[in-house]
C-alpha cells in the first residue's frame, strides 16, 4: 500500500511539473488538495473509490441589476472525472434563452480531472432571482455549493423596459462565445478511450476548434485515433504516452473568440 502511494505520488509530481512547464496553468490548490492527501487520490488498499471535491466555489452570494451579466464559475475534482450541472431551486437547468449552460459527459470516465462548469446569464432579468447549485458527481459521490442571485430593479426602469429586456433575450440577441464546460487536467491509463469536454455558448452559436500539443488544428473531419466529435469534445482513443501535453479548445463567433487549455496525463495501469 505505502509503495502504490508513492508510486501515485511520483506520478502526479511528473504531472504537475509537465503541466506547468508547458502551460502554467495548474492551480496550487491541485498541490495542496491532491498531493498533500494521497488517499484523496481513489485508492484504499490498492482498490479504486470514487471521491470528488469543490476546489472553487462561486461567491455565496451575488446581487445585480436587471439587464447585466452574471457569470458564476465552479470548480470540482474528482474520480472519476466530475460530472457537473447547475440547479436553479431544484431544477436542472438547460442551454436556453435565459441559462446558458449544460452537463459535462453523461457517461464519466476512470480518470481523475479537474472540471470547471461556468453559468452564465447575459441579460439578467427580475425572474432569474434565486438560489443556484453547483453539482459535481464522481461515481457515486457527489458535492455541491450554492450561491444566492439578487435581483435589483432600478427606480427608473419600468415593467415595459423590463418586457423590452426579456423580448431582447428571447429573440436571441448578440452574445459572446464563452467556454462553459471543461478540464484544466485529466490523468487516465494508458490504452484507454478519453473525451475531453468543450462546451461553449454565444449567438451566433460559436464553431469549436481543438489544437494538439504542437499546436496544431486537429481535422475535425478526421476519423483518427485523435478526433473531434460533433458535440465538440475531444476523443483520443487507445491513450498513448505520446499523447501525453496540452490541448486547447477554441470557441469563435462574430461577438469574440475563448480559450481552454486541458492537460493530459498517461499514466501506467497497474497490473
Amino acid at each position: 500500500m505505502w509503495f502504490f502511494q508513492m508510486k501515485l505520488l511520483v506520478i502526479l509530481v511528473v504531472a504537475i511539473w509537465v503541466h506547468r512547464a508547458h502551460s502554467r496553468r495548474l492551480d496550487d490548490d491541485f498541490d495542496n488538495n491532491i498531493l498533500g492527501n494521497p488517499v484523496g487520490l481513489g485508492m484504499t488498499s490498492g482498490v479504486q473509490r470514487d471521491w470528488v471535491r469543490i476546489s472553487q466555489s462561486p461567491p455565496q452570494s451575488v446581487s445585480q441589476s436587471v439587464g447585466s451579466r452574471v457569470e458564476l464559475e465552479c470548480e470540482a475534482m474528482g474520480s472519476p472525472a466530475p460530472v457537473m450541472q447547475w440547479l436553479k431551486g431544484n431544477t436542472p437547468l438547460t442551454e436556453n434563452e435565459s441559462f446558458e449552460t449544460n452537463a459535462i459527459n453523461d457517461v464519466p470516465s476512470h480518470g481523475i480531472a479537474k472540471a470547471k462548469s461556468r453559468l452564465v446569464i447575459n441579460s439578467v432579468l427580475p425572474i432569474h432571482e434565486g438560489t443556484f447549485t453547483c453539482l459535481a458527481e464522481s461515481g457515486s459521490e457527489i458535492a455541491s455549493t450554492k450561491t444566492k442571485l439578487y435581483v435589483s430593479v432600478h427606480h427608473g426602469i419600468s415593467a415595459r423596459n423590463i418586457t423590452k429586456l426579456l423580448a431582447g433575450g428571447l429573440l436571441g440577441s448578440r452574445s459572446p462565445a464563452r467556454i462553459v464546460l471543461f478540464n484544466t487536467i485529466y490523468l487516465d491509463n494508458i490504452g484507454n478511450h478519453i473525451e475531453l469536454p468543450c462546451k461553449a455558448v454565444g449567438n451566433p452559436i460559436p464553431d469549436i476548434i481543438w489544437l494538439d500539443p504542437s499546436e496544431r488544428i486537429i481535422n475535425p473531419a478526421s476519423d483518427g485515433r485523435i478526433s473531434v466529435l460533433g458535440n465538440g469534445e475531444l476523443s483520443i482513443r487507445g491513450m498513448k504516452w505520446d499523447d501525453m501535453g496540452v490541448y486547447t479548445c477554441v470557441a469563435r463567433n462574430s461577438v469574440e473568440h475563448d480559450s481552454i487549455s486541458t492537460f493530459v496525463y498517461p499514466m501506467m495501469a497497474e497490473k
